[in-house]
């Protein structure tokens, strides 16, 4: 009988290639940087999987996620009064001049869109070099899968996002019973603080910066992220949270990660 476990991820705000058939995408090895991960999402909740075997990294995105805040709707009212410069001086083919004019019918720059996090998954398997390694990208099914042998024993790991509950689905398993032990945590590039809410759910709250300036521009002297805001309204509040699902066995929580252990039999 195999072993389960469960992770919902509920979010508020390669190699090469060897075969393509039946709409896969498979590797006989993890992913060694993001572009090589294997994508996952619902249009609004997106994951990146790695496939690693011993440190599973699962890279997260939410399509509501941005640095800045409300903005006046009045950042540049004299810019309807160049448009008719504009067009003059495209008449007269001074092409400068109209991008110049151009310019100053410009509002401020977007706002940057924030990467939400990370989840780790720490699996112990004591040095032991695993065998039979695979991972895929089901597209018909919208389902990553990554399996692997350590030991004589089968562990499976699937990640698919659902749209109708919104929220991503992990489930791993293993081919004997009380061998499934692993631990979870959440971390990310923007201020967040993990918090515990119960002995099966983990929330990682943040908060986005109140600036952040496009990659394109770079003035001198001039901080590109800035967190701090005195309206107090700029940099909106996120969170991500994991409910823990599981068959068996402890499960508890230690500052930062969930720990999952099942009994052995």
């Amino acid at each position: 009988m195999n072993q389960n476990r469960w992770l919902l991820l509920f979010l508020f705000f390669s190699p090469p290639l060897f075969a393509q058939s039946n709409l896969k995408l498979w590797y006989n090895q993890p992913a060694a940087v993001w572009t090589e991960a294997l994508p996952v999402g619902n249009g609004r909740i997106g994951g990146m999987v790695f496939g690693r075997v011993d440190e599973e990294l699962i890279q997260l995105n939410e399509s509501s996620l941005w640095s800045g805040g409300p903005v006046s709707g009045k950042v540049n009212p004299e810019s309807p009064t160049y448009l008719p410069q504009v067009r003059q001086a495209l008449a007269q083919e001074d092409y400068k001049k109209a991008v110049e004019l151009a310019k100053k019918m410009q509002g401020l720059y977007t706002q940057s869109y924030m990467p939400l996090g990370d989840l780790v998954l720490k699996q112990d398997v004591k040095g032991a070099k695993p065998s039979a390694y695979y991972r895929d990208l089901d597209i018909q099914k919208a389902m990553a899968t990554t399996r692997f042998t350590v030991n004589g024993i089968d562990y499976k790991r699937e990640i698919f996002t659902s749209a109708p509950d919104q929220v991503m689905v992990i489930r791993l398993t293993a081919s004997k019973p009380g061998q499934l032990s692993f631990d979870a945590a959440t971390r990310s590039q923007l201020r967040v603080q993990n918090v515990s809410n119960g002995a099966s759910d983990w929330i990682m709250k943040g908060k986005a910066p109140a600036q952040v300036d496009p990659n394109y521009y770079n003035p001198k002297d001039r901080e590109p992220v800035v967190y701090d805001d005195a309206s107090g309204c700029k940099g909106m509040r996120f969170q991500l949270r994991i409910k823990a699902l599981n068959q068996g066995g402890p499960l508890k929580q230690i500052p930062l990660v969930f720990m999952f252990e099942m009994p052995l039999k």
